[in-house]
C-alpha cells in the first residue's frame, strides 16, 4: 500500500527560472560538493509551510538547493510529496554515489523522473578503473540523454566546473523508468577492527561518547586552572556595580545576575563545545560518523531512533541548542523523539560539570559514575514508552544508507561545521543565556523564588527528598547549572543540605537535571518544533522524570534498608 504523508504549505511559490534542486542520500556527497562547486558556505532555508530545511547556494546566475539527505524508504516519500506540492524548483540536480550506483537509482529515480535536470556522479575515483563502467556511462548519457557528470566530490578540477556548467545550462528530462546496469559498479569499505567482533554495536557507542568525555574532562581542567585568574577581576567588577540601586544590583551581581554567571558560560561551557565541536567535525569528514551510525542503527530503531540520531544526542553534551538545530537533518520519522532525547538525556556544558561539582562538594565524586548509568538506562526506558510501535516500526522503515567509506580530513569543511556550530552557540544559546540572568537576577529581587521554593519544598517529600533540595530543581529548570547554585555553599565549598542520604544526593541531582529542559533549550525547541510540540514534550518529561525519581529514592532506599 502507498504511504502518505501530509506536508502542509504555505504562500506557494511560482516557480523560478536558474533554481535547481540537489536531491540524494546521506553523505553521497551533495554539501561536499556544492560546496567545492561554490567556494563557500550555504544561507538557510526551509519550504514553505514543510519540514524540509535545506541550504541554499549561488553559482553564476544559478540558485542550487540542497535539501537533507535521504536515509530511509520514508524520507523518500515524505520528500516525493514535497516536491509535487511545492513546485520550487524549475530543475533537478540528482546526485548518486558512484559505488552503489545500482541502490541509488532503484531508489531515488522516481523522485525525479519527468523532472528536467541532470545527473551527478560522486566518488568517481573508486569506480573509474572497474571494467566496462567507463563505456556503461557512456551508454547511460546516450539512452537517458542525459548528463551524467562524474566528480570526486572532494576535489573538483577546473575541466569537471566547465562540465557542470554546461549541464546546469542544457538540462534534459528525466525518463520515467531508472537505466539498467550491466557492469559491476559496487565498491565496498573494508571492515574497521571494531566492526569484526560481536562487539561492533559497544564499540561504536563508545568511540562515540569519546568526544563528549575528551570535551568535558579537558574543558573543566583548563577552567579549574584558568578560573582563579579570572576570579579577582570579576570580584573587582562586582564590587564596583554593588552600590548600583535595585532591582539592577540583582539583575547583575546578585547570585543568579549576568557578572555573576558569566565566567561559569565562558570558563566551563564555551570550551566544552569548542572541543566538542572539533571532534565531531573530524569524525564528520573523516567518515568516521556514517560507519559508527550505520552500526548503532539496529539497536537504536528499538527506541525510535537512527544510528545517525544518537550522534545528536551526543552532540547534546556540548550544548542542546547546536544539536536541537541539527536535528533539522534528521529523517521525517525521527526528529521527534530525537528532540525529545536531548531534552532528557543529554547532560550539556553546564549541567555535566555542575554535577560533578556537587559530587565532589558532598566528598562523594564517585556517585559520577552512577549517575551518568541511571541518566542512560531512564532516557531509553523513556524513549521506549513515549514514542508508539509505529514510530518505532517508521524509523526502522527500510534504510537506504550502506557502510561509509573513511578517508583523509577535509579541513575546510571540518572548519565549516565546527564555526556551525559555535554561530548556534553564540547566536541562539548566548544571547538567551545574558537575558535568562537579567530575568533570573530582578525575579530574586522580586522575591519569586522564595515564594516558589515555599510551595514546592514541601512536595520533596512525595519523591522522598529533603526541602532543600527544591531550590536545585527550580533553578535547574532555569539553567542546568543552578543545581550547583541551588546545592552547593558558596561561603563554605560544601552542601547546603546538612543530612542527605548518597540515594537522596543522587536523586536530587537526577531530577534537576531532568525534569525541564533548560529555559534556552525549550526556547529552541519551540522556534524549531512549535508549541504544541513544546508544550506536550514538557508535560511528558516532568511526569516522566518524577516518576523514575520516586522509583529510585523510595525503591534504592528500601533495597538498602
Amino acid at each position: 500500500m502507498t504511504q502518505f504523508i501530509d506536508v502542509q504549505t504555505f504562500y506557494p511559490e511560482q516557480k523560478q527560472k536558474n533554481n535547481w534542486l540537489l536531491i540524494g542520500k546521506e553523505s553521497v556527497g551533495k554539501t561536499a560538493f556544492t560546496e567545492n562547486l561554490i567556494g563557500k558556505k550555504s544561507g538557510k532555508s526551509n519550504f514553505q509551510g514543510s519540514s524540509l530545511f535545506c541550504k541554499e547556494y549561488t553559482w553564476n546566475g544559478q540558485t542550487i538547493t540542497d535539501t537533507p539527505g535521504i536515509q530511509t524508504s520514508m524520507d523518500s516519500v515524505v520528500t516525493s510529496q514535497v516536491l509535487s506540492r511545492l513546485k520550487t524548483s524549475e530543475h533537478i540536480i540528482l546526485t548518486l554515489k558512484a559505488s552503489d550506483l545500482k541502490s541509488d537509482l532503484s531508489d531515488l529515480w522516481h523522485l525525479a523522473k519527468g523532472q528536467t535536470g541532470i545527473v551527478i556522479l560522486t566518488y568517481w575515483d573508486l569506480v573509474k578503473d572497474k571494467a566496462g563502467v567507463k563505456e556503461e556511462l557512456a551508454r547511460l548519457r546516450e539512452s537517458t540523454n542525459l548528463a551524467w557528470v562524474t566528480v570526486d566530490n572532494r576535489h573538483i578540477s577546473d575541466g569537471q566546473l566547465i562540465e557542470i556548467e554546461q549541464a546546469l545550462a542544457r538540462p534534459s528530462r528525466f525518463p520515467k523508468s531508472a537505466p539498467k546496469l550491466s557492469a559491476n559498479w559496487s565498491v565496498k569499505p573494508k571492515l574497521l577492527f571494531f566492526e569484526k567482533t560481536g562487539l561492533a554495536p559497544l564499540l561504536s557507542f563508545l568511540l562515540l561518547v569519546l568526544p563528549a568525555w575528551l570535551a568535558v574532562t579537558n574543558a573543566n581542567t583548563f577552567a579549574d586552572w584558568l578560573y582563579p585568574t579570572i576570579e579577582q577581576p570579576v570580584d573587582l567588577i562586582k564590587a564596583k556595580l554593588s552600590h548600583l540601586p535595585e532591582p539592577f544590583n540583582h539583575m547583575l551581581v546578585g547570585d543568579y545576575g549576568l557578572v555573576s554567571m558569566l565566567p561559569f558560560l565562558i570558563l566551563y561551557a564555551l570550551p566544552t563545545v569548542v572541543i566538542f565541536s572539533i571532534i565531531i567535525s573530524l569524525y564528520k569528514t573523516t567518515g568516521l560518523i556514517d560507519r559508527l551510525s550505520y552500526r548503532l542503527d539496529p539497536v537504536m530503531h528499538k527506541l525510535g531512533l537512527s544510528g545517525r540520531d544518537l550522534v545528536r544526542v551526543i552532540m547534546g553534551f556540548g550544548c542542546n541548542v547546536p544539536a536541537i538545530i541539527q536535528t533539522r537533518n534528521c529523517s521525517c520519522c525521527t526528529r521527534g523523539s530525537c528532540v525529545s532525547a536531548i531534552s532528557f538525556g543529554s547532560a550539556c556544558s553546564y549541567q555535566l560539570p555542575a554535577t560533578v561539582a556537587v559530587f565532589s562538594a558532598a566528598g562523594k565524586p564517585y556517585l559520577t559514575l552512577p549517575y551518568l548509568i541511571i541518566l542512560a538506562v531512564t532516557t531509553c526506558i523513556y524513549l521506549i514508552a513515549t514514542t508508539s510501535a509505529a514510530q518505532r516500526k517508521a524509523a526502522a522503515s527500510h534504510n537506504l544508507l550502506n557502510r561509509g567509506f573513511l578517508q583523509p580530513p577535509n579541513w575546510r569543511f571540518a572548519f565549516n561545521e565546527m564555526t556551525d556550530v559555535l554561530k548556534s552557540f553564540f547566536m541562539t544559546a548566548f544571547p538567551l543565556f545574558v537575558g535568562i540572568c537579567l530575568a533570573a537576577g530582578f525575579l530574586a529581587w522580586l522575591g519569586f523564588f522564595d515564594a516558589l521554593i515555599g510551595v514546592i519544598a514541601p512536595l520533596m517529600s512525595v519523591v522522598n527528598l529533603p526541602e532543600g533540595a527544591a531550590i536545585a530543581v527550580i533553578l535547574g529548570a532555569i539553567r542546568k547549572d543552578g543545581l550547583a547554585i541551588g546545592l552547593i555553599d558558596s561561603s563554605t565549598q560544601g552542601l547546603k543540605i546538612a543530612e542527605i542520604t548518597d540515594v537522596q544526593l543522587l536523586c536530587a541531582v537526577y531530577l534537576a537535571g531532568v525534569m525541564l529542559p533548560c529555559i534556552v533549550s525549550l526556547l529552541t525547541i519551540i522556534r524549531e518544533m512549535q508549541w504544541r510540540f513544546a508544550s506536550k514534550m514538557v508535560l511528558r518529561q516532568v511526569s516522566w522524570a518524577v516518576m523514575f525519581t520516586m522509583s529510585l529514592s523510595w525503591g534504592i532506599g528500601w533495597v538498602l534498608s
